[in-house]
């Protein structure tokens, strides 16, 4: 009897492991579940179509179960079949700012260098951090000021006190009382007055700073707008160039269907003609680079760039006069000055504090039941206050100390930024005058010439010049224009390194157009 029990108990546990393996699927080995189906049939057999379909119950005879798989759920970050993850999602002012720097300029629009310079400005943290700090110099002429100002104060206080008098009752009453106070500062022997001076000498130190960055950026795209202007016209003459030697083919053609040159002379003037075209694919390349370097200072592609006005006028007449004017308009060795000068007037600031200082003062009190049951008692005072410290361990003078050695740092570094500069403006003097002389050689050179490649054209009509002397003479034209471009570019940005060094660039890029405000919020500041 108890075996019977054993085996219906058996035969039920089985029952509900094959209902269990139909719903869940079959397993992939019979090594997974152990024991038949209550018919015979291994587990395995499940994997045969024919032996699962068997397997399964008639509908009349049991339920039919129905198990719906979950709808899957799309992650954007998961890994696709080959193992690599998918692009993360752009952020929509990146998107817009990289599509404003790929998108290039309407047709024949002409580049406005002080427009590229005034955004780069806006754009560049450099700049946005010497305003910054600027700004902090401002605000402390404005702290520095408060010092002439008077100060007012006022103190309320209310709670409990606990009184025990030597002779009498102690009390345990509900104290409250009350101080306004009004300081205004009278002589302080220079302390106040010096720290105002150190405070705009300081300021003033920054806003040089800021020039000095301005100039330095307008410097780098103001070269950089050279550079592109000087690609074009190099492109432009190597146009001008195919034009010139297909003109020369198309001359020695005629001649030798006249008999008057040989098919090798068309050679060698269509292989000129293919060596040019080579040069011109090189500097459309040297262009593309030069748009390319425009960008990445201006974070646009450049229309077409044009001759800028001449800065001759705006130039000292000779490096003497250069030198001479490094003190007053070179915003480095200005700062450089500023720097000095708030020291020195930080040191009268501390030497100040040796001496007295003369104040006046007001006070009004209210009191109600201080120290015992007193009452309301009120009392007001007007005091001329005469404060001074007589020793303070040497604190004072370790101060002064310290101020006169950061001055005295500050004095070489005075001399060191005067030397730097003054060698700076005489070695670009020296650069500008070389160029200044070349101008009138290449010219010479240039007119010489456009009149042998006439000459030569002519003579070679005729049969006296060969078709290497008509082809040397048209490469000695052009790589003669070709160095002309070269030192105009080059004598025009030495002319701009010495105006930045005297802090006149922007001011003749801009037409002395003033700068609008260059103050822009941080990348996510509040608004």
């Amino acid at each position: 009897m108890t075996q019977s029990k054993a085996n219906s108990l058996r035969s039920v546990a089985m029952g509900a492991l094959c209902v269990s393996l139909l719903v869940q699927g079959a397993p992939s080995s019979a090594a997974d579940v152990a024991g038949p189906l209550p018919d015979g049939t291994p587990v395995a057999a499940l994997n045969t179509p024919k032996l699962a379909q068997a397997a399964m119950p008639e509908p009349s005879a049991a339920v039919p179960v129905t198990v719906v798989a979950p709808p899957a759920l799309h992650d954007p970050y998961a890994a696709g079949p080959d193992g690599t993850l998918p692009p993360m999602p752009a952020d929509p002012a990146e998107t817009a700012q990289a599509e404003r720097e790929n998108m290039e300029p309407p047709p024949g629009a002409v580049e406005s260098l002080r427009d590229a310079i005034v955004e780069s400005l806006k754009g560049n943290p450099e700049i946005q951090i010497a305003l910054a700090r600027q700004d902090d110099a401002r605000f402390g002429v404005d702290e520095a000021r408060s010092g002439y100002l008077p100060h007012l104060d006022a103190t309320v206080a209310l709670g409990g006190e606990l009184n025990q008098p030597q002779v009498g009752a102690n009390t345990t009453l509900r104290r409250s009382e009350g101080v306004v106070t009004l300081n205004q500062n009278v002589w302080d022997f220079g302390t106040t007055i010096n720290d105002i001076k150190r405070a705009r000498a300081s300021y003033r130190s920054a806003q040089w700073a800021t020039r000095e960055r301005i100039e330095a950026i307008s410097y780098d795209i103001a070269t950089a707008y050279l550079s592109l202007l000087q690609q074009q016209k190099l492109v432009d003459l190597s146009n001008q160039e195919i034009t010139a030697n297909e003109k020369i083919v198309k001359i020695v053609t005629i001649q030798n269907d006249l008999g008057l040159t040989t098919p090798a002379d068309i050679s060698r003037a269509k292989a000129r003609l293919e060596n040019v075209k080579a040069t011109l694919l090189d500097r459309t390349s040297a262009l593309q680079q030069a748009r390319e370097s425009y960008r990445r200072l201006t974070n646009h592609l450049p229309g077409l760039a044009i001759d800028l006005p001449s800065p001759a006028a705006a130039l000292p007449t000779s490096s003497d006069a250069a030198v001479g004017l490094i003190d007053d308009r070179s915003p480095r060795m200005a700062q450089a000055v500023e720097d000095r000068r708030s020291l020195d007037r930080q040191r009268a600031s501390q030497t100040g504090t040796f001496f007295p200082r003369v104040a006046l003062q007001a006070q009004g009190n209210w009191k109600e039941d201080v120290q015992g049951r007193t009452g309301r008692n009120q009392d007001a005072r007007a005091m001329l206050t005469v404060t001074y410290n007589f020793f303070n361990g040497g604190a004072d003078i370790a101060v002064r100390n310290r101020i006169s050695a950061r001055l005295r740092e500050a004095d070489y570094e005075l001399d060191r930024r005067r030397r730097e500069v003054e060698q700076d403006i005489r070695i670009d003097f020296n650069a500008l005058e070389a160029a200044r002389g070349k101008i009138v050689t290449i010219e010479s050179e240039i007119a010489s010439a456009e009149k042998v490649v006439d000459l030569y054209a002519q003579q070679f009509r005729e049969g006296r010049r060969t078709v290497f002397d008509l082809l040397d003479s048209q490469q000695i034209l052009f790589n003669a224009r070709a160095n002309q471009i070269a030192n105009m570019t080059a004598k025009t940005a030495t002319e701009f390194r010495v105006l930045q060094k005297l802090g006149g660039l922007f001011d003749l890029v801009s037409g002395g157009e003033p700068l609008p405000p260059l103050v822009v919020p941080a990348p996510g500041a509040k608004r």
